[in-house]
């Protein structure tokens, strides 16, 4: 499990080291990383599956969600956040990542069920389901695993449109 955490704070790292001088304009509805391209969409996966995320609380998502939401302000005064102009935008992406690793919508998402938190806490399970010998510890480590897959399914489903209302 540690050796997974390290490997993927590792690439996380060298993906963010790599792709900061390319970063656009900030956009609060567009994607720091080209979609269309596979090198695109992994940075932007691995980026949002990176350990690290789990050190920040709500109240620092909090903070940096405002800190998206008030991009226009922040952007024409840098310095009000310590930034300066060349800094400001990826300051800003870095505070969308922040935010939206741990809120969904505005609701906050456990820290074990954030995609950040799915190698370290889903490795010990696996290692346990794969370790195990006998048929009900098997059983019981792939519900635990189920669970566990379920509930970040979701926490991290799509918020934006309430399910409630019978177009399901």
């Amino acid at each position: 499990m540690l050796a997974g955490v390290t490997t993927v704070m590792g690439f996380s790292y060298a993906a963010e080291s790599a792709t900061a001088s390319d970063a656009p304009p900030f956009d609060p509805s567009g994607q720091r990383y080209d979609q269309t391209t596979f090198k695109g969409r992994f940075c932007r996966m691995l980026l949002a599956c990176d350990p690290t995320l789990l050190f920040y609380s709500e109240e620092t998502a909090r903070k940096y969600g405002d800190m998206v939401a008030d991009y226009q302000r922040l952007i024409a005064n840098p310095a009000e956040v310590g930034e300066t102009a060349e800094t400001i935008h990826h300051a800003l992406w870095e505070a969308q990542r922040i935010s939206s690793a741990s809120l969904n919508e505005g609701t906050a998402v456990p820290h074990p069920f954030r995609m950040s938190g799915y190698v370290p806490f889903n490795g010990p399970i696996c290692v346990a389901m794969v370790a195990s010998s006998s048929t009900p510890a098997i059983l019981f480590w792939s519900w635990v695993n189920q669970s566990q897959n379920a509930l970040v399914n979701y926490f991290n489903r799509n918020m934006s449109e309430d399910m409630d209302n019978g177009k399901c």
